[in-house]
């Protein structure tokens, strides 16, 4: 018996059922993808109406198994080498290694011919060992790395690391200051005790 053709097109806004079917799928096999389906839902509707973003979508004798979610930009934000970007591709478990995550890939290639751009990017999470070794053998190549923080954390960090420098910087002032006055005087000046706020007392506060 024949296997069924895999069959990959761009998809419109009235196909966000058979979408969203497929990123619950894709939200239960990563931990990564926290977002509710309706949440994702109204966000992808209004990209797509708006042009930012494109969804191919695999099928398998009629089946939805796959989908990989395009966006179109530079590469760097002021860079000059404009092309699509893979954001995500996801193949249903039970349909992997039948070819669809290539054949996402090659009409996302063909897409990016037809745009007249020079390079295909995508976003790899390092978590991801698997989707990570297949772009890698297919020539994806390192080009830069993104991070992120949570606001809490970085309110925190920056909190401890602005606190401890105003008092490093005080005390400069401070010994500046005695150095002058003994200079002049030949007295030592009064330091008021809390002109003289310990760096290390702050930063562990």
């Amino acid at each position: 018996m024949a296997r069924a053709a895999i069959e990959v097109r761009v998809t419109a806004p009235e196909d966000l059922d058979l979408l969203m079917g497929l990123y619950a799928s894709a939200r239960v096999d990563t931990t990564q993808l926290r977002a509710s389906v309706d949440v994702v839902r109204a966000r992808l509707e209004r990209a797509m109406r708006a042009g930012q973003v494109q969804v191919l979508m695999a099928t398998l004798g009629g089946e939805p198994v796959g989908y990989a979610l395009l966006s179109h930009g530079p590469l760097l934000p002021l860079g000059d080498a404009d092309g699509p970007s893979v954001e995500h591709v996801h193949v249903v478990p039970a349909h992997r290694r039948r070819g669809i995550g290539r054949a996402l890939l090659r009409r996302a290639l063909t897409l990016a011919e037809a745009e007249g751009a020079d390079q295909l990017a995508c976003t790899v999470l390092p978590t991801d060992r698997d989707y990570t070794r297949f772009v890698a053998r297919l020539g994806f190549a390192p080009v830069v790395v993104r991070r992120a923080v949570s606001l809490a954390t970085l309110r925190r960090k920056l909190a401890v690391e602005g606190s401890a420098g105003d008092v490093l910087a005080r005390r400069r002032s401070l010994r500046a200051r005695l150095a002058r006055s003994t200079a002049e005087t030949g007295e030592l000046p009064v330091i008021r005790p809390e002109q003289s706020a310990r760096p290390d007392r702050v930063a562990a506060s």
